[in-house]
């Protein structure tokens, strides 16, 4: 690599002798030379140089040599100086020294080529020492660089993690509350209480600190609030301009901006930050609508949206179940009531032939109560041999009506002679017996 050097003198023969002994003693020098201060201090604002080589005397009207070191070191304060004295000139040299030169030779001697020995020795010695520690600083500062880098990239990573971690954490925290509102809604059989546990589910979540859940009025048309927390019966009406069941199809989020720029909700709502509106879908009709609130996050969380979402399915769910047991139940009531009245006695019993129910003619002619009805076998109120009672369980759940002429056991000893059919039929997938038996006389 070259080593280029600004040489500085007023007397030419000594910038002609420079070139060239210094050219001789390092093929890699590069010489320029100034003998006025002027053109130095042009060639040092255009040019790039390694080194600077400078006389201490420029002439009678120059700068001196220290003048231009201690402009040199105000705009580069490490390039190597090497400035020439005279040979009495101690006090130069030390004040040269203490202005930043790196090295100073006196002038005077004959031996040129000692003379320029020595500096191309001092210039390449400096001038590779420069190099070297430029070299380092910018491996340093590059090293410096790429870890800043590599830092700035695993913070970023590590917050990436975190955010990760705590996201992955609040949906499984969603999951095992949907989980558990799940197990308790199996367990709750009145829906008041099912839709408390629901809100007070909702508003577990992340940032939601009010709701509640109205229920349509298919009369009206209108939702009633059925479980509130912190939301009043009119909120709905405020967010939805007073719309009816049919009104409510998708879901509706509205964030801080939407609520505070809104001309239709009122100013004792702009509080509010995030609002969600779910409604509950059955059977294509909507039957009733989740509201939420917050005064903390400025919209309710994509997270959070699919949570609710889910809810309001488990809402629907368990209306579906209260509705179909609701039918269930009128259903056994109607059953109950036609069995009870007949005037033939109605026994039902599992295929292991354990009494499950009776009519209330039945326990009138047994004299049982329904509790102690259930304590007996069929074999305990009708006259069964054990092979008649195999041909009795396979006849009836092959699908045949069986006939039994068998004495009844009845009240206080009594034996009552009946009339009675068996047949098969099912309860919840279980094989059951109906016996039907008409009393013909007392013995």
């Amino acid at each position: 690599m070259k080593i280029r050097v600004l040489v500085i003198d007023d007397d030419e023969d000594l910038l002609f002798l420079a070139g060239k002994f210094l050219a001789k003693e390092d093929d890699r020098f590069e010489l320029v030379s100034a003998n006025t201060d002027q053109e130095a201090l042009q060639k040092l604002e255009e040019e790039e140089f390694d080194a600077i080589v400078c006389d201490h005397y420029l002439g009678p009207h120059s700068m001196t040599g220290l003048d231009l070191l201690e402009w040199v070191r105000e705009v580069n304060p490490n390039i190597p100086f090497i400035i020439f004295t005279g040979r009495s000139q101690e006090i130069v040299a030390i004040r040269a020294l203490n202005l930043g030169a790196d090295y100073y030779l006196k002038k005077g001697t004959d031996e040129f080529k000692d003379l320029f020995g020595d500096i191309a020795h001092r210039i390449v010695a400096e001038v590779e020492s420069r190099r070297t520690e430029e070299a380092l600083s910018n491996a340093y500062e590059e090293l410096e660089r790429k870890v800043e880098e590599r830092t700035e990239e695993l913070q970023k990573m590590n917050e990436q993690l975190v955010n990760e971690i705590s996201e992955r954490k609040k949906v499984e925290d969603a999951l095992i509350l949907q989980r558990e509102l799940g197990n308790v809604l199996c367990k709750t059989e009145n829906l008041t209480d099912a839709l408390d546990l629901i809100l007070k589910t909702a508003v577990r979540l992340e940032g939601v600190d009010c709701g509640g859940i109205y229920l349509a009025d298919a009369r009206t048309g209108k939702f009633d609030l059925s479980s509130s927390k912190g939301i009043s019966a009119h909120f709905l009406s405020k967010f939805s301009s007073d719309k009816g069941p049919a009104g409510f199809r998708d879901p509706l989020y509205l964030s801080s901006n939407q609520i505070q720029s809104s001309e239709v909700i009122e100013d004792q709502y702009k509080d509010l930050t995030a609002v969600a509106i779910v409604p509950v879908h059955l059977e294509d009709e909507t039957v009733a609508v989740l509201s939420l609130g917050s005064h903390s996050h400025e919209e309710i969380p994509i997270r959070d949206r699919h949570t609710l979402e889910a809810i309001v399915i488990q809402i629907a769910a368990y209306m579906t179940r209260v509705k179909a047991e609701r039918t269930i139940n009128e259903n056994q009531l109607e059953l109950t009531n036609v069995f009870n009245s007949l005037k033939d006695m109605f026994i039902v019993a599992n295929s292991e032939l354990k009494i499950l129910s009776a009519n209330t003619i039945a326990l009138d002619y047994l004299g049982l109560t329904k509790e102690k009805l259930k304590e007996k076998m069929i074999g305990d109120i009708y006259s069964i041999k054990k092979d008649e009672r195999n041909s009795l369980l396979n006849g009836t759940l092959s699908g045949i009506i069986i006939h039994l002429d068998s004495p009844i056991k009845g009240k206080d000893g009594k034996s009552l002679q009946a009339d009675t059919r068996v047949v098969a039929g099912k309860r919840n997938d279980d094989d059951i017996l109906y016996f039907v038996s008409r009393p013909t006389s007392v013995q």
